[in-house]
């Protein structure tokens, strides 16, 4: 991945690591709803990260923005915006 202009991340490990060594990452996760819903109501984030930071350090898609139109819209904008 450090090779790479952008990557997508499913592990939270991962995304502490990446960011440590300054890799833009997003987030990705595939919850079912029940999942998510109760993760979101202890954690306004998934990732560790935007948790400890209590901000959006990483974006992230959650559940039914996992999908491959949603990832490329994210890579697209990256590309065009890379801050």
């Amino acid at each position: 991945m450090a090779s790479s202009n952008f990557g997508f991340i499913y592990d939270g490990q991962m995304v502490s690591s990446a960011n440590a060594l300054h890799l833009p990452v997003n987030c990705l996760i595939n919850m079912r709803m029940h999942q998510q819903w109760f993760h979101d109501y202890y954690n306004r984030w998934w990732n560790d990260m935007n948790i400890i930071a209590d901000n959006s350090i990483n974006k992230e898609l959650i559940g039914g923005e996992a999908w491959f139109g949603k990832i490329c819209e994210q890579l697209a904008e990256n590309y065009i915006n890379p801050n």
